[in-house]
């Protein structure tokens, strides 16, 4: 097989070389079929609001490799239930060398889908030494836990990737913004290198890609990561271009293994699946063949899939082009994909793997299949020309929810991105107390206009939401206006309960609505979130902002000097666990120090005298991160804490754990010395240790 692909493409080569000439390749280029400037149909292709930076403009004396998560904004919270890490390098997902989210979904269930990801163009192109068959790739077959970026062709240009965002409340806003988070990046092929898991140097093809990635935290759209690449060529013309997007599709749980990466147990549990008519490839969780009846679905639910949403210029379904799927089971450095020929031979096939039936090499259990979606070709793509091509990435319950999913998603590409979009979420903070927490929320989303509604103004109301679960939020309460044209939704409730007479200020924001609610357990986790939804028109149902946009998690308890009471810890005793972290991995146990001075000194000693842990408690910036159950950076939402509590993860101050015994604290006012002293008991499981 490799000896004929690779006789093909020697031919594809001798018949490139005596077209181009690798001086001024641009004079004895055939002409063949040229690119169309979409300027050439006005009306078809509406103009990107994401505009391609020119060559001028790119930074190329800096080279940075940085990634971000798509969803999550700077203080942690994550805007929709897609969370992918993005690189400006083509590289996708995190090769899990991290636990932070890869392609988690839904965000925060610890279930990834991705292990890698990464762009691939192949053409015929030509250089100083002539002409040549060349695939640039950011990712491939590759150990998991490897750096990402070891593994890209490309590099980045510049630093950064660019952060914006059409919220008017956000603190990345820019009118330029296509949706709530933009994540814009920049990077080229120009320099040869080899990357890890490749037998050849790269050969670049002189190309420079700006990558942006789109995100919604409402309806459908949060289920889904929308991915935009404009390829500007600025080397020799490039004939033939192909466009592909590799992927290691691989669904799990990440909570059920203590060590990270997992081993090879993890990749072998795939079901795969083709929808042609949508271009969409599919993958689940399966443990093991016979399909269903052993996969046990239940223990990563959800599905993923991958779809191409479209080219520019042009379009998927014109006669010239066409797309492929190319399946294989995972094999770094195999000699069937180790040189760039074979690699646009697979690009270049036009043919589709048939998995009905899964082939057996395939299949769960025995095979551990990756693919790759291209398309094209783009027959001559001339010095300063640009090609676009559009994927998604989109989770779902079932087959139906992809499906709908996935027509939900072509129609946002078909409309460029302008999709009617609910007023923003209120800028939100919480304020904890005993047995209760008090919402704050700005009236910013009122003054948003809607470009795609008769009435731009379309803002109707508010609604409140709270649960113990930051998936299951329930609605609390919903306030609407109540005067015409706003008195066709909602309950006409007007807005003077929760107005308060005059703002609160709360950290140098002004806050003009205010709703308590109370009857809540100290040293829970609660999730609490406010959003806005519009009026909606006779085509199009009201819609509502998304809840991430401003959800957080909250802990109530007194504040200090709010209960009039000393230093209190509980549960006291402490017996294997706590009610809320029943069932919980040891190393999330916790108690908590209640009443606590706003800054003060705790001490943790054994009966015997020994000081087994000691900490500043600093109640202005106390959060929660100290103790892995309350708050884990890398996969939970930002908490708000009462200012007089600090949880303690029963971890002495040399990493062991605390065994069972009474210990004996000591809390120290640093404002002015009053120290309160008093006694815990823990009572330890004989299997507990720390994980």
């Amino acid at each position: 097989m490799k000896h004929a692909v690779r006789g093909f493409m020697v031919s594809l080569v001798l018949l490139a070389a005596a077209a181009y000439a690798a001086s001024d390749g641009a004079e004895h280029l055939p002409q063949g079929r040229p690119l169309i400037p979409e300027s050439a149909f006005p009306g078809k292709y509406p103009a990107k609001r994401g505009a391609l930076p020119s060559a001028a403009g790119a930074d190329t004396s800096v080279r940075v490799f940085v990634s971000l998560i798509s969803g999550r904004d700077e203080a942690g919270r994550d805007l929709n239930l897609m969370s992918m890490n993005v690189t400006n390098y083509g590289f996708l997902g995190n090769n899990f060398s991290t636990r932070t989210p890869s392609m988690e979904y839904p965000v925060g269930s610890g279930h990834e889908h991705l292990v890698r990801g990464g762009l691939w163009v192949g053409a015929l192109a030509a250089d100083q030494n002539g002409a040549f068959i060349g695939v640039t790739t950011a990712a491939k077959d590759g150990i998991a836990g490897d750096a990402a970026a070891s593994a890209t062709e490309f590099s980045p240009e510049g630093d950064h990737i660019d952060v914006r965002s059409s919220l008017p409340n956000n603190r990345r806003f820019s009118p330029l913004a296509v949706s709530e988070r933009d994540l814009r990046g920049d990077y080229d092929d120009l320099i040869p290198k080899r990357a890890q898991n490749n037998r050849e140097n790269h050969r670049p093809l002189g190309i420079v890609v700006h990558q942006e990635s789109y995100c919604w935290s409402f309806a459908d759209y949060r289920h889904m990561v929308f991915y935009h690449y404009a390829i500007r060529n600025t080397g020799a013309p490039l004939r033939d271009v192909f466009v592909g997007l590799y992927n290691e599709l691989a669904s799990g749980n990440k909570n059920a293994y203590s060590n990270w990466p997992p081993t090879g147990a993890w990749y072998s549990k795939k079901q795969i699946a083709w929808v042609d008519s949508l271009s969409m490839f599919t993958e689940r969780y399966c443990q093991s063949v016979p399909i269903p009846d052993n996969c046990f679905y239940s223990i990563t639910p959800e599905m993923a899939a991958i779809k191409l949403l479209g080219i520019r210029p042009g379009r998927v379904t014109d006669a010239d082009k066409k797309v492929t799927l190319q399946c294989w089971s995972f094999a770094p450095g195999s000699a069937e994909r180790d040189e760039d020929v074979e690699l646009y031979g697979l690009m270049s096939a036009g043919t589709k793997t048939n998995l009905v039936p899964i082939p057996t090499d395939l299949q769960p259990r025995d095979g551990d299949p990756v693919e790759m979606i291209s398309v094209g070709p783009f027959a001559q793509v001339n010095p300063g020309d640009t090609i676009q091509v559009d994927f998604v990435y989109f989770g779902g319950n079932n087959d139906a929810e992809l499906d709908k999913r996935a027509h939900t998603a072509q129609r946002a590409y078909e409309l460029n991105y302008l999709v009617p979009v609910p007023p923003p979420s209120p800028r939100f903070k919480v304020v904890a107390r005993e047995s209760a927490v008090d919402y704050y929320w700005d009236d910013s989303p009122e003054a948003y206009e809607d470009p795609t509604s008769p009435i731009k103004k379309d803002f109707e109301g508010y609604r409140l939401y709270a649960g113990a679960e930051r998936d299951d939020l329930r609605l609390l309460a919903q306030f609407d206006l109540a005067a015409a044209p706003h008195d066709t939704t909602g309950f006409n409730t007007g807005l003077d309960a929760i107005r308060l007479a005059s703002p609160a200020v709360i950290d140098g924001v002004p806050y003009q609505y205010k709703y308590t609610v109370d009857h809540l357990k100290n040293g829970f986790k609660y999730f609490a979130s406010v959003t806005a939804y519009d009026l909606g028109t006779t085509e199009i149902e009201s819609l509502e902002s998304g809840r991430s946009q401003n959800e957080i998690m909250v802990v109530p308890s007194p504040r200090s000097g709010e209960s009039g009471q000393g230093v209190v810890v509980f549960p006291n005793p402490y017996k294997v666990e706590a009610a809320w972290d029943h069932g919980q991995n040891v190393r999330d146990h916790y108690l908590w120090f209640a009443n606590l001075p706003s800054r003060c000194t705790i001490r943790i000693y054994t009966l015997a005298g020994d000081l087994i842990y000691e900490t500043d408690f600093d109640g202005a910036t106390y959060d929660g991160s100290n103790a892995r159950g309350i708050f884990n950076p890398a996969n939970d939402l930002p908490g708000t804490f009462s200012g007089g509590s600090f949880g303690w993860d029963l971890v002495t101050r040399r990493g062991q754990a605390a065994a069972t015994g009474l210990y004996l604290w000591s809390v120290e006012d640093r404002a002015g010395g009053k120290r309160q002293l008093g006694k815990v008991l823990i009572v330890k499981s004989d299997r507990e240790g720390l994980q």
